[in-house]
């Protein structure tokens, strides 16, 4: 399945200053209901990467380098599709070994 990531609120908040504090470089949200933000220069580090999936999680990393947030940027984004994507696993289907994998897969994004 494709995943679609788009600027978010039309590019508005790049430039702007974001959750950590510091000026947004890059703000994704997906269509399936997720948001990614990069900002440089916050309060605790010199990039950080927040992650959210509405109504599930929200979490926020924190790196040193323009290049290791940058790789990482990419990297969240998958594991959010991973995740976005067990969440279309019908209600029905979902099972204990549905709750493991989830549980697995929302680690990933805290690791």
């Amino acid at each position: 399945m494709e995943y679609k990531w788009n600027t978010f609120d039309d590019g508005n908040s790049i430039g702007t200053i974001g959750s950590e504090g510091g000026k947004i470089l890059k703000d994704e949200e997906n269509s399936f209901g997720a948001r990614i933000t990069l900002e440089e220069n916050g309060s605790i580090a010199p990039f950080s990467i927040t992650i959210g999936i509405y109504g599930q999680m929200f979490h926020t990393d924190f790196f040193s380098s323009p290049e290791k947030a940058k790789k990482e940027f990419k990297n969240f984004k998958l594991k959010v599709e991973k995740i976005i994507e067990h969440y279309l696993i019908d209600e029905n289907n979902r099972d204990s070994e549905w709750n493991k994998k989830h549980n697995q897969l929302m680690e990933l994004i805290t690791e």
